[in-house]
């Protein structure tokens, strides 16, 4: 059997013994044809699971959810937990949700302490290394019968979507919204200066200047550390890195004879960058041992000439055009405020912002308060047309290909792994979570408390309100910037807190005149080289492994 084709384990009998006895249960899924949504037959199945489950032990379960909040996030999850307890009565759902502010280090600390900790799922795409060798491999049940679908759980949802650790081909961040990321523009505005969406970066920087002269700031862009770490200004270092590195497949693509080589893939695969798909997952396979390897013998760096393009490019917009100085004080609600008062003309943003726009203008509409994240007001409120546009292409030196853009599964649920038994139960919710009447019964309630989804849901089966199916129907795919090794040294390399905040540092540094650019990209280098070998570390890679590429890594 081939390496890719190995990406789920059943349980034994002795850990399905041990689930029995301890806090839940997987049982068989119903054999019954599914019409329209999740049948009666396939509930009663599940009914009937919990049942036995709570014969078989009184005890209660409990499982502690401790995500990031945000609009309607508290409300899905509590009307998922009570249909969910429902069918499984020796359960108990609790919600402890958190702040985005120092979540990073607040989950990285609870994997730290899983002997200690209550908590059981987190956004895992924040924890860094901390969560190595201490979280619930999703394959190791992936392809179990799931009692919330008429088939395994695999296929209740789009796996191909999900990111999958290369290195050892585990599976621990349950992702069910899609998302893309594009710029909203203000059409009224863009009508009056007599201009259209720019499909190249010089056309940005023209349309830029036409705006300005018309008495508008063109961009609203937040300038925080937190833009730059985990928001809008990161994103758009991760796309346009992607122009400078898609040739890089070539060099860090699985080689006949690697551990995880596939054929059936790997051996038709010829490199076409004029396809923004070219690269994709189920297309090639990339070798993580030789991504490191480049990087750590300079074939793959972050001081070429492309990235020097990038950022060239981007001292030629910002801050100048998204508020001068005032930028680096602006944070995402103020860039939202400066947009929805028609002061700036575009904005960055996800998918999720077409949705926020048209409930906010309703609100706008009726009379009422449209609130920020902060829960404070926003002032002085334009009602205005909305455009969307794609990534406008940078072009120069060093520049490979078309723009692509964020075009991912998003969530990131992972567990904390305990014992068995509670593992068990923890997987067995987000079973029922990730099927077509638990995403249901939370996208309703969720919807309902004012949030705005990003994309269709990669839960097979479940749909939106025809309203805001309508507002995703004229966007474009133009491919994935954030796949594999494709962006990884866009921000420094890894996901320490260290690496972030130089990148942070010297790139505020540049953009306000005080480095040139090329300190800047001996900075960067400097930042990827000194975080190597902990970003190795958190893929499982050591520098021994980097000897023999072609071999799986042990990490020692």
């Amino acid at each position: 059997m081939k390496w890719r084709k190995v990406v789920a384990m059943s349980l034994t009998a002795a850990m399905m013994a041990a689930s029995l006895a301890g806090c839940g249960s997987e049982t068989p899924a119903a054999d019954t044809a599914t019409t329209g949504g999740t049948t009666a037959e396939t509930t009663a199945a599940a009914e009937t699971s919990a049942e036995t489950a709570a014969a078989a032990d009184s005890e209660e379960c409990t499982i502690t959810v401790s995500i990031q909040t945000g609009t309607g996030v508290e409300e899905g999850w509590e009307a998922v937990a009570a249909a969910y307890e429902e069918l499984n009565p020796n359960v108990k759902i609790v919600l402890d949700l958190k702040a985005t502010d120092g979540y990073d280090q607040w989950v990285q600390n609870v994997f730290a302490s899983t002997d200690t900790t209550s908590v059981d799922i987190v956004n895992i795409n924040l924890a860094g290394d901390a969560k190595t060798g201490k979280s619930i491999n999703y394959n190791d049940y992936i392809d179990n019968d799931s009692p919330y679908s008429d088939g395994t759980w695999k296929e209740q949802f789009e796996y191909g979507k999900q990111v999958i650790n290369m290195v050892d081909n585990s599976f621990d961040a349950l992702s069910l919204d899609s998302v893309q990321v594009l710029w909203l523009y203000n059409q009224d505005i863009f009508d009056e200066v007599g201009i259209s969406a720019p499909t190249t970066w010089s056309e940005l920087v023209d349309a830029c200047e036409k705006i300005e002269a018309a008495g508008y700031q063109p961009i609203a862009m937040p300038g925080d550390y937190n833009s730059f770490y985990a928001g809008t200004m990161g994103w758009l270092a991760q796309i346009y890195a992607d122009q400078t590195t898609r040739s890089m497949i070539e060099v860090i693509k699985a080689q006949p004879g690697d551990y995880c080589y596939d054929p059936d893939i790997d051996g038709y695969f010829e490199y076409d960058p004029t396809d923004c798909f070219n690269d994709d997952s189920d297309k090639v396979t990339q070798n993580p041992v030789r991504a490191f390897a480049a990087i750590k013998d300079g074939t793959y760096a972050g001081d070429s000439e492309g990235m020097k393009t990038v950022w060239e490019s981007f001292a030629e917009v910002f801050p100048k055009y998204a508020g001068n100085d005032a930028m680096f004080g602006t944070d995402a609600d103020g860039a939202k405020a400066l947009f929805y008062q028609g002061k700036a003309a575009m904005m960055v943003n996800g998918g999720w912002g077409i949705t926020q726009f048209m409930n906010d203008m309703k609100a706008l509409e009726a009379g009422e308060e449209v609130k920020d994240s902060a829960g404070n007001a926003i002032s002085d409120m334009k009602a205005f047309t909305l455009g969307t546009f794609n990534m406008p292409s940078m072009e120069g030196e060093g520049i490979e290909a078309k723009a692509r853009t964020i075009e991912v599964a998003n969530g990131f649920l992972g567990c904390v792994s305990k014992d068995q038994a509670h593992n068990d139960q923890v997987v067995d919710f987000l079973m029922y979570y990730s099927s077509e009447e638990g995403m249901s019964v939370y996208l309703n309630a969720a919807i309902a408390a004012g949030a705005c989804p990003s994309g269709a849901s990669l839960v097979y089966g479940v749909e939106y309100p025809e309203e805001i199916q309508n507002a995703f129907a004229g966007l474009t795919f133009i491919g994935n910037a954030q796949k594999g090794f494709n962006n990884t040294l866009a921000r420094g390399i890894g996901e320490s807190a260290e690496t972030f905040r130089n990148f942070y540092d010297y790139s505020y540094q540049y953009l306000t005149g005080e480095i040139s650019l090329d300190e800047w990209a001996a900075d960067h280098q400097q930042n990827i080289m000194d975080n190597l070998e902990k970003a190795m570390a958190e893929k499982g890679v050591s520098m021994n492994d980097l000897e023999n590429p072609a071999n799986e890594p042990t990490g020692e």
